[in-house]
């Protein structure tokens, strides 16, 4: 691994700390940038054409994203703390849209070396990897960590 950054991904979630803690142990002193994804509206809520039309004019949605924006600034500002304590020449960044796509758009904009996230949620439709987990498994063009959860 050589070259680019380490894209640490960060939810705010204990499993995200642990993720950043366990990276550093093999990555720690790299640049890194810790990723906090910001998932709009319409992306999160699963409305029909009915709703999805009531959910934009009555303004749900602008205040969703507003949250949502605020609340990725808060995680990342932790996971960045986090990950300069453990070691990593981290700066922040936050992106808005869907988790998995967002994450991989960002790996290969920032060239980045290696993407470290944890596993997610176990369960029925996730398998034994989180569906965000395994979707950046699947398509990223660079290594992924995955974290175990506990």
């Amino acid at each position: 691994m050589t070259g680019g950054c380490v894209l640490l991904c960060f939810d705010g979630s204990a499993q995200a700390e642990a993720s950043i803690r366990v990276a550093s142990v093999l990555l720690a002193g790299r640049e890194a940038i810790v990723l906090a994804v910001a998932i709009p509206a319409a992306e999160e809520l699963p409305l029909d054409p009915a709703g999805d039309l009531v959910g934009r004019i009555s303004g749900l949605y602008r205040d969703w994203d507003e949250i949502a924006a605020e609340l990725a600034e808060r995680h990342v500002r932790t996971g960045c703390e986090i990950a300069i304590g453990e070691g990593f020449a981290a700066r922040p960044l936050t992106a808005s849209g869907r988790p998995a796509a967002t994450i991989l758009r960002v790996a290969d904009e920032s060239g980045a070396a290696v993407i470290v996230l944890g596993a997610g949620r176990h369960g029925a439709l996730g398998g034994l990897l989180g569906s965000v987990s395994a979707r950046v498994v699947q398509q990223a063009r660079c290594p992924v960590l995955v974290i175990p959860g506990n």
